[in-house]
C-alpha cells in the first residue's frame, strides 16, 4: 500500500501541511495511518483529492470560457485541433517538467521504502539486543538455573 507523509501530500495538493491537517481533522474524510510520531496518508486518497481539484478547476474554466466566448483552439477537421504555437510550446514545457517531477517522485519513493525497510530491520535488531542485555544483567546463578 503506497502512502505519503502529510508534508509530501500537502506539497502534491499545493497546500500547506497545516491546511491539510486541518482538513483531515475537520472532515475526517481521509484515513490517516499513525506510525510512531509520523502520520501517513494513503496515496490513493491524495490522488482522488488531486483529481477532484482538477475537475473543479476544469469546471470553473469551462464556465469562464463559455462566458468569454469561443476557446482559443480551432477545429480543422473532425479528428484534429489547431493550437497556437506559444500555447503548444508552453504545454510541451509543462509536460517535460511534469515528467521530470514524476521521475523524481518515483526515485524518492523507492529511496524512502528502502530506508523504511532498513529502519524496521534495525528496530528488530535493537529489540533482540535489549532482550539479550536483560538476560545478561541477571546474576550468574539465575542465568545458570534459568530462573
Amino acid at each position: 500500500m503506497a502512502r505519503m507523509t502529510v508534508r509530501t501530500a500537502a506539497q502534491a495538493l499545493g497546500v500547506s501541511p497545516d491546511t491539510l491537517e486541518e482538513y483531515l481533522e475537520r472532515t475526517g474524510k481521509m484515513e490517516s495511518i499513525r506510525q510512531g510520531k509520523r502520520v501517513f496518508i494513503p496515496a490513493h486518497e491524495v490522488k482522488a483529492l488531486l483529481e477532484e481539484k482538477k475537475r473543479r478547476a476544469r469546471d470553473t474554466q469551462e464556465a469562464v470560457g463559455t462566458a468569454r466566448g469561443p476557446a482559443p483552439f480551432e477545429r480543422v477537421q473532425e479528428s484534429t485541433v489547431s493550437i497556437p504555437v506559444p500555447h503548444y510550446d508552453a504545454l510541451l514545457e509543462e509536460l517535460g517538467r511534469l515528467r521530470y517531477q514524476s521521475q523524481l517522485l518515483e526515485f524518492y519513493r523507492t529511496e524512502a521504502q528502502e530506508k523504511n525497510a532498513l529502519l524496521l530491520e534495525k528496530e528488530h535488531l535493537i529489540g533482540r539486543l535489549e532482550a539479550e542485555l536483560t538476560q545478561l544483567k541477571k546474576p550468574w546463578w539465575r542465568r545458570l538455573l534459568r530462573r
